[in-house]
């Protein structure tokens, strides 16, 4: 079996994996809500009954609705995954939809096992009111872990790199683009063109997809900015006329100036056009452009400027 078809089964294999460690932490939420409601529900003081039955139930519907969710994702990339079952790319990358959205590593489920022992010690002593309070925050902490990690979770995802062609299959649904219509950015994002999805990728597939979707990017936006065309590139879009920055429109024959500005207090990278006029300017930050390389040459072009970089 050559390299491609390697990289393709292994892809395949992260794209249609359950992942058992989630199932484990949810269920773990949901007992610690049983649990919960359970020991406090049951106490004389009314207002600690109040808080255990709704905190407790709270914690069992939080597990139940994301665990549905899980289940039903699984299922669908089970499905969905006889779409690019037959491919034949030159490497492909399947796995978690981009690298965080969604699973739960088996080591944040052993800090979980530790907080639920806390709460085992506590809570019986909340039972009689002594110290209910502490109570409280260990199960709304399960509830937020579980919020920060299921809340924007997308399943699975399988990004293929074809000779011609990028096949993105998430959600169910499978993408494919041009090169020319491939968009890749700096923290190993890729996306089309158009669609609000991005793949997340990382190694020989990252590197190949920012090869590819730069060099067609290059012998393209020209034509297709004389055609009457927008070029999109993630934060910046490239207009016959005009530069736009997060909808901000800076005509071509009006920037005077483009260069880098640091926030070293986060240590982000920002894009800054300067026009002309004293108030015409705007900046991206560099992680949100696509073929930044692109960008950069079309400023060459049309204005004969080039980014002064001072790094």
């Amino acid at each position: 079996m050559d390299a491609g078809a390697d990289s393709h089964a292994e892809a395949l294999r992260d794209f249609t994996r359950f992942s058992t460690g989630s199932a484990v932490w949810l269920a773990l939420v949901g007992v610690s809500g049983l649990g919960y409601a359970a020991t406090l529900g049951t106490s004389d003081r009314q207002q600690v009954r109040l808080v255990g039955l709704v905190v407790g139930a709270g914690l069992v519907l939080v597990a139940l609705r994301y665990l549905a969710g899980l289940v039903l994702a699984w299922r669908r990339d089970l499905r969905s995954v006889s779409l690019v079952a037959g491919d034949r790319p030159e490497c492909a990358s399947g796995g978690p939809a981009m690298f965080y959205e969604g699973y739960v590593s088996w080591r944040l489920v052993l800090v979980g096992l530790v907080v639920a022992v806390l709460g085992v010690v506590v809570v019986p002593s909340a039972a009689d009111g002594a110290a209910w309070g502490w109570a409280t925050p260990v199960g709304l902490g399960l509830v937020a872990v579980s919020l920060v990690a299921f809340v924007r979770w997308r399943g699975n995802e399988y990004v293929g790199v074809h000779a011609e062609e990028l096949r993105m299959l998430r959600g169910g649904r499978l993408s494919v683009a041009p090169w020319s219509r491939v968009l890749s950015f700096e923290n190993g994002q890729v996306g089309i063109e158009g669609m609000p999805d991005r793949a997340g990728v990382d190694g020989e597939v990252e590197t190949r997809i920012r090869e590819r979707a730069v060099a067609a990017g290059l012998a393209t936006f020209d034509a297709r900015l004389r055609a009457g065309e927008s070029v999109d590139l993630g934060a910046v879009t490239l207009e016959r006329s005009v530069l736009v920055l997060e909808g901000e429109p800076i005509r071509w024959d009006e920037i005077d100036s483009v260069g880098y500005e640091h926030d070293g207090e986060n240590n982000w990278t920002h894009v800054v056009v300067r026009g002309r006029h004293r108030r015409q300017r705007a900046k991206v930050m560099e992680s949100g452009i696509a073929n930044l390389p692109v960008l950069q040459e079309a400023l060459r072009t049309y204005t004969g400027l080039r980014f002064a970089d001072p790094r």
